[in-house]
């Protein structure tokens, strides 16, 4: 008959697995710090050197450079958010609150693809508004990657949920099982990272993000938060 293993080997086996997983999250913190407050500044000389410009050319070009740090920006938010695992607050947040401003922050990338964006409802819940609205950026900023031009983005608010709807084309069949995964994404740019870093970003403050139906007509995301008590 074998011998069982050591617990404590088996323990201390893991933890040296994991330690250097562990160091690299940390150095994707600090390094995702440091290029942020660069980007910032690219973004600010670019939008007043835009404010100058005349020649619709020139225009289209600092538009273009001014796309580009956003989807950066939104690259480096995503690895900070999946790598940062501060304690989630849990207090009364106005969800719709938390909707309006992410519409706001959503209205410049759904604009220049020419999708629109709408929302109803009002609600509260019990969760972290940090993460609350870090998670919903996610979710709009991938339904508007989903949509044609012509398309749009509805935002549903009730309590303890927020629903998202888009008209794209659904998730591909083949992405469903392994939709929340790291890394995993139907496009040929970004890390993959929205879908996941949306659902960490819940569960943090024990809520969910689940698919609740997704077709040719589109797809509904649901963002779920403890109830306030009473």
């Amino acid at each position: 008959m074998n011998e069982q293993p050591d617990e404590r080997e088996h323990l201390r086996a893991e933890l040296a697995r994991l330690a250097p997983l562990a160091e690299l999250g940390r150095m994707a913190a600090t390094v995702t710090h440091e290029i942020r407050n660069p980007l910032a500044g690219i973004s600010a000389n670019a939008e007043l050197l835009r404010e100058s410009l005349t020649d619709p050319r020139d225009i289209e070009l600092v538009d273009t450079i001014l796309a580009e740090v956003r989807r950066l920006g939104d690259l480096v938010t995503d690895l900070l958010y999946y790598c940062r695992e501060r304690p989630a607050q849990r207090q009364p947040i106005d969800l719709a609150a938390v909707t309006r401003a992410c519409l706001e922050l959503s209205r410049p990338a759904a604009e220049a693809a020419g999708v629109r964006l709408s929302w109803s409802g009002a609600g509260l819940a019990l969760g972290d508004a940090d993460l609350s609205r870090q998670a919903l950026l996610n979710v709009m900023r991938n339904a508007i990657q989903a949509c044609s031009a012509g398309g749009c983005v509805q935002v549903f608010v009730e309590e303890g949920r927020i629903l998202v709807r888009d008209t794209g084309h659904g998730v591909p069949e083949a992405l469903r099982d392994t939709l929340f995964e790291p890394f995993v994404t139907g496009r040929t740019r970004g890390l993959g990272l929205g879908a996941t870093v949306a659902r960490r970003c819940q569960r943090r403050q024990d809520g969910d993000l689940i698919l609740l139906d997704t077709g040719p007509q589109g797809s509904v995301f649901a963002l779920t938060w403890p109830r306030c008590a009473g």
